[in-house]
């Protein structure tokens, strides 16, 4: 079964909690300048959904590449990855085989 975005927030929430004291880093220190601490208390507790900008500064703040927040099984193999992926070789056949 699928999960919904408020899950795969929460797992986000939790992978990066766990980057987090695996470096022991304070939340203090992962928001840095450019975020309020409390904001960053929310997106750690999943009440808030971070922006791409947020996702930068924290992953600026933890030192690593942005790719690595989101390395959350809810991610992998989810159905609607495959069937883009499938509507797209789909639609490449199809403009090769009109020439």
């Amino acid at each position: 079964m699928q999960k919904s975005y408020e899950e795969i927030l929460e797992e986000f929430s939790e992978n990066l909690k766990v980057l987090r004291k695996k470096q022991g880093l304070s939340q203090e220190f992962v928001a840095g300048i450019e975020l309020s601490v409390r904001n960053y208390q929310k997106i750690e507790a999943a009440i808030s959904t971070p922006s791409l900008r947020t996702i930068l500064i924290i992953a600026d703040g933890l030192g690593i590449h942005p790719r690595e927040l989101f390395d959350i099984p809810s991610l992998k193999n989810r159905p609607m990855v495959k069937e883009i992926t499938t509507r797209n070789r789909k639609s490449a056949k199809k403009k090769t085989t009109k020439k």
